[in-house]
Parts: structure tokens; C-alpha cells; sequence
């Protein structure tokens, strides 16, 4: 059956559609498919199409549509992590947005930034948000793309006299064995003061 934009991009799209890649990607996702020029070109014809969606030069998201809300994107975590996969970039989350998302703190971070190992990245505009690469030691990175990177950024955002066991309870219960996991391997990274906590969170494991 012939498609509106054509084979190659029908192909592309069901591949954007499986991956998903948290409906956030970059022409990189999709080296592997073919010439340069030819995914560059059908990623136009799908844009024209309305079928996705161009954040910036060279980031795209899959709008999907919501009961509520009616159609929104990715979300700038998605975009961001398209943006690492792109530049192969390792990244720790800010620590108001980490103890946000893990239930320590309803406050919610006024800017979007992230940990970046070697030299500061200027902050990059995605359309909906600015975004800042902030410098942070060879140490700390070594936890990015962990459970117990979210984990530490969050304590540390909280703070050592802020952490009472009836706020940590709810934490230690919503980390999975995997996560729990990751903070015992992962404690010799953390600060002296931090270190009690986590092996208080991961004893279940």
C-alpha cells in the first residue's frame, strides 16, 4: 500500500515508533538505517507531515495526544537524554529535580540542569525549557545513569539534618532490588555522611 511520505520514511517511523526512545531522538538513533541524506530527508517529509515533530536542528520528538492535556511532546528529561546519546554524554539529574521525582521534596526545580563530566556545556535552548550542563567531578559521574546517582543527588539536595528516618521510609520502600542493588555497589562513591543512609536504604536488598 502506498504511504503519503513514502517507503524509507513509512520504515523509519514504525523503527521511531518501536524504539520510542522515550519519544525523543536524534538522527543518530538512526545511523543504521541507511545514508545520512536519506534519513535527514525523510525525517523532513514526517515533520511535514505532522507526524513528529522538530524541537531544534537535529532533535525531533513523537507528539502524542493527551486525555487533558491534548497534544504535548517529550518532555525535556527525553530531550536531554537524546541530546547524550547524540554527544555520548554521561549525566546526573539536578538535586531538586532528583528529590523531587523520588518523593523527598514537592518543590519543584526552577531550571532544568544536569551534571556533565569534563568542561561546562553553555546552556542549550530546547524549545519549552533552557537547560545547563554544569561541570561536576570524575568521582560524583561515576554514578550517572544509576539508581543511586538519583539517590545522592536527592540527599545531597535535602541535606545531612533534613533526612529523618520517617522521611527516608518512603524512599527505602519504593526502591526496587535493582536500585537497592546499585546503592550497595555504589556507597565507596558517596560521602563519609551519606554512606549510612544508603546502606539504611539498601538492607532489603
Amino acid at each position: 500500500m502506498k504511504t503519503p511520505y513514502g517507503q524509507f520514511s513509512a520504515d523509519l517511523l514504525r523503527r521511531i515508533r518501536r524504539k520510542q526512545y522515550d519519544r525523543a531522538f536524534t538522527p543518530s538513533d538512526l545511523a543504521d538505517l541507511g545514508d545520512p541524506r536519506a534519513v535527514g530527508k525523510a525525517l523532513t517529509r514526517l515533520v511535514k507531515a505532522g507526524t513528529i515533530k522538530r524541537v531544534r536542528r537535529g532533535i525531533y520528538e513523537v507528539p502524542r495526544e493527551h486525555p487533558l492535556l491534548g497534544t504535548i511532546g517529550a518532555g525535556s528529561d527525553a530531550i536531554v537524554a537524546a541530546v547524550a546519546r547524540r554527544d555520548g554524554l554521561k549525566l546526573l539529574p539536578s538535586g531538586a529535580h532528583a528529590a523531587n521525582l523520588l518523593g523527598l521534596s514537592t518543590q519543584v526545580a526552577a531550571r532544568t540542569s544536569y551534571g556533565v563530566q569534563g568542561p561546562a556545556r553553555s546552556p542549550e535552548d530546547f524549545g519549552r525549557t533552557n537547560v545547563t550542563f554544569k561541570k561536576r567531578s570524575s568521582r560524583t559521574m561515576m554514578l550517572a545513569g544509576r539508581s543511586s546517582g538519583w539517590v545522592s543527588e536527592a540527599l545531597r539536595n535535602i541535606g545531612r539534618i533534613h533526612l529523618t528516618p520517617e522521611r527516608l521510609r518512603p524512599l527505602r520502600d519504593r526502591l526496587d532490588a535493582k536500585a537497592k542493588k546499585q546503592l550497595k555497589e555504589d556507597i565507596r562513591y558517596v560521602p563519609a555522611w551519606m554512606r549510612p543512609i544508603f546502606e539504611d536504604l539498601s538492607r532489603d536488598a
